[in-house]
């Protein structure tokens, strides 16, 4: 079979061997040209506008500060930082020159990822193929766009939004290379998919979707040849793309994984509904009642929450109507009723869906690739945190989705539409109506008004990049310093075992003695970089509970600085009630 021919028919999920595919389904309905590009800009309209609407509205936290801190140095030192992270360096240099053209605001920071979550909702409506009509596409950028996942982390300065964008490039042009085999079909999905690889390395999950849909079809008997012809496709795609990636490998091998993820180990281990992870990983997928982990603030919905809100309810001192309203609906109902819908939207998509390329096999391993890789590895490493790495499949789904729609009578369609809208604004009401809570600001602040040209700032781990964030354009003109040092290069990314005892994971966090001998040091390195009469400003933790044990040992340390004679505390300066505290040196 020649490449004309292929383009014609290519592999089909029931056609038998040899015989070309089956055409595509018909389209009900199909929308005129000038139709479909109206309802397309209102559908892109919408997802911007959830996207860029409240960006700001919480204050930058732990892993936007520490990408804040690494993007804004000069790219050699960018690198440099980064092997002592656990990810690539796309988006940290994309995020680099972001800041030089629109600044260091938090809706500057994050417009980043917004941009990139449109970009990817404006891909999915406009991917051309022949399985894929338009009505469906526009369904699909609609169920995409209100998807409160995506929507989370689009407003979040971090790589999930951009690595996906560059997941679905790679996925469109993958689907383009197995139904027409062109050779720049291909060489576009090695490019796209080495952009995703040097931007998350979460990509890596979803690499195998091409391969499992080219088995499926061998399975059902398609052309062999054209099999062949395909699958040689594919590696000389990814080989390309290893190959794009070859010169970032080294820095990979030596990045400190292990480190990295072993705050995920003991909630792994505690966690007694493991085996459901997996279903609730497809529940964060759907426009709204999941149930989302706590770590995903505004997102989060559960019983404690929803009874401080009703008692404040019922005090007074919480009149929104919204949230009146929004508490009068079991948990329970939302999370039922979004169950059922996604279980109908994905029955209409996968049954009796023919075509002329085995969509279904590449949409539902795309999906399941994205958590079930992550979930079985975790089983020899803990890695698996629920909607984060998942969020590779949301496209996926929202296609899915918007497919099952398309194929749906108007009967059904219109309540299934009305429905997922309405199940998103129950999630979009909570999740705006979230109280923005001001946990380092409010400090960094306090901070910023007592420390000087030449200080020398001392802070434990966890709050230092949120501080130094919120310190201001002022940063610079203090020296910076972390607890303990082995953390400075990557903010939070505390080695837990090598400085707790065993436990550490719980509220009774006990330092090690090692800790307390880092913290003396720590002390001698601070004191060394400070001429005499200058000072050293302390800055103790108040937050989480296992920050608080490191302050444990930090604590002492300081008392003793001050004892031997080498600080005076300065009580004028100080702020003990938000734990800053100010020490002049002696000598």
């Amino acid at each position: 079979m020649n490449e004309s021919a292929e383009n014609g028919s290519a592999m089909s999920e029931s056609a038998p061997q040899g015989a070309p595919g089956a055409s595509a389904a018909p389209v009900r309905g199909r929308p005129s040209a000038s139709v479909f590009f109206a309802v397309a800009f209102l559908v892109i309209a919408l997802a911007a506008a959830l996207r860029f609407l409240f960006i700001s509205r919480f204050e930058v936290w732990l892993d936007e500060g520490y990408c804040f801190m690494v993007a804004r140095k000069h790219l050699s030192a960018i690198l440099a930082d980064l092997a002592f992270d656990n990810g690539p360096p796309l988006y940290y240099i994309m995020l680099h020159y972001w800041m030089r053209l629109f600044g260091e605001s938090a809706a500057a920071l994050r417009s980043l990822s917004a941009v990139f979550s449109v970009a990817t909702v404006a891909a999915v409506v406009f991917w051309d193929t022949p399985w894929f009509s338009r009505t469906a596409r526009l369904f699909a950028g609609f169920i995409l766009a209100i998807t409160p996942l995506a929507i989370y982390y689009a407003q979040e300065t971090r790589m999930y939004s951009p690595v996906v964008f560059f997941v679905v490039l790679s996925m469109i042009f993958l689907e383009r290379g197995l139904r027409t085999g062109s050779f720049r079909s291909w060489a576009f999905c090695a490019l796209s998919t080495a952009l995703a690889l040097y931007t998350s390395y979460a990509s890596f999950f979803v690499l195998p979707a091409g391969y499992v849909a080219v088995c499926v079809a061998h399975v059902v008997r398609a052309d062999a040849v054209l099999l062949r012809r395909r699958l040689i496709g594919i590696v000389s795609a990814h080989v390309a793309a290893a190959i794009l990636f070859a010169p970032w490998i080294p820095t990979l091998l030596k990045q400190p994984s292990a480190k990295a993820v072993q705050w995920i180990r003991p909630r792994w281990q505690n966690d007694e509904h493991r085996r459901f992870l997996p279903l609730l990983s497809l529940s964060t997928m759907t426009t709204g009642g999941a149930q989302y982990p706590m770590y995903l603030r505004n997102l989060s919905i559960d019983q404690e929450r929803l009874t401080r809100i009703r008692q404040a309810i019922a005090d007074g001192t919480e009149t929104r109507w919204q949230l009146k309203v929004l508490t009068k609906i079991p948990l329970i109902l939302p999370l039922v009723l979004m169950a059922l819908l996604a279980a109908f939207m994905l029955f209409m998509a996968l049954w009796r869906s023919g075509g002329a390329f085995p969509y279904r096999t590449l949409l539902v391993s795309w999906v399941l690739l994205s958590f079930l890789v992550p979930f079985a590895m975790s089983f020899l490493r803990p890695m698996f945190v629920l909607g984060r790495y998942d969020i590779t499949g949301v496209p996926a789904f929202a296609i899915l989705s918007g497919l099952g729609l398309s194929r749906m009578k108007l009967s059904f369609r219109v309540p299934a539409l009305v429905l997922a809208a309405l199940l998103f604004v129950y999630q979009y009401g909570y999740m705006e109506l979230w109280p923005a809570a001001k946990r380092f600001s409010p400090k960094a602040q306090d901070l910023a008004a007592i420390a000087s040209k030449g200080d020398v700032i001392l802070a434990e781990a966890f709050e230092y990049g949120q501080l130094y964030y919120h310190f201001g354009w002022r940063r610079d003109d203090v020296k910076w310093l972390t607890f303990p040092r082995e953390t400075a290069s990557h903010a939070a990314w505390i080695d837990y075992d090598r400085w707790l005892l065993p436990g550490w994971h719980t509220e009774h966090a006990v330092p090690r003695m090692a800790l307390s001998v880092e913290a003396q040091k720590t002390i001698a390195e601070a004191s060394s970089a400070i001429p005499a009469g200058g000072r050293l400003i302390v800055v103790r933790a108040t937050e989480p509970f296992w920050a608080r044990a490191m302050d444990d040992a930090l604590g002492p340390a300081v008392m003793a600085a001050v004892t031997s004679g080498a600080f005076e505390p300065d009580m004028n300066a100080s702020r003990p009630d938000v734990g800053i505290v100010v020490l002049r040196k002696v000598k």
